[in-house]
C-alpha cells in the first residue's frame, strides 16, 4: 500500500527576493487512528482485552505527562524518545541571571532508529483532491510551455 499525497501551492522568495509560486508534495491523511482504534488493533494481535489495553494506554499517557513535567525524558523501545525543549530570552552576562525568563517550547519526539527503518521501503501515490483544479493546472502548464516555444 502506498502513502498518498496531494499537491500544495506555496509562495517562496528566491535568491533575488522575487516571490514565486511552487508546488510541493503534501501527505494526504485519509484517517487518524483514535486510542480506541489502536486498542482494538492490539487486542486483535494479542490475548489482551480491550479494557486492559485502554487502561494501559491511559496509564502510559499519565506516566508520559508526569515524567516530562519532572524534567525526565521517556524512551519507548521501538518507538522513540519524548522530551521537553526549553527556550529563553537572551541576557548579556551570567550576572543578569535574574533577568532570564525560561519557558517550555514544545514536546519533542525523536524516533527510534528501528522505527526510522520503515521509511526506506515506503511507496507514494498522488491523489487528486479536485480533478477540475488538476485539469486547470495541466492546461496552465501546457500553455506556459507553448508560450516559451
Amino acid at each position: 500500500m502506498a502513502i498518498t499525497y496531494k499537491l500544495w501551492k506555496k509562495k517562496f522568495k528566491n535568491a533575488e527576493n522575487v516571490e514565486q509560486e511552487k508546488y510541493l508534495a503534501c501527505k494526504y491523511t485519509q484517517t487518524t487512528l483514535s486510542t480506541k482504534d489502536v486498542a482494538r488493533r492490539i487486542v486483535e494481535a494479542s490475548s489482551l482485552t480491550e479494557g486492559d489495553v485502554l487502561a494501559c494506554l491511559s496509564q502510559l499517557s499519565w506516566v508520559l505527562k508526569t515524567s516530562l513535567v519532572l524534567g525526565h525524558n521517556v524512551t519507548l523501545d521501538g518507538i522513540g524518545t519524548f522530551s521537553i525543549s526549553l527556550t529563553s530570552n537572551k541576557i548579556d552576562s551570567r550576572k543578569d541571571l535574574s533577568k532570564l525568563r525560561v519557558w517550555a517550547k514544545r514536546v519533542v519526539f525523536r524516533q527510534d532508529p528501528k522505527l526510522k527503518e520503515i521509511l526506506k521501503d515506503l511507496h507514494f501515490k498522488y491523489i487528486s483532491i479536485d480533478p477540475l483544479i488538476d485539469e486547470l493546472d495541466t492546461l496552465n502548464i501546457e500553455n506556459e510551455e507553448t508560450e516559451e516555444d
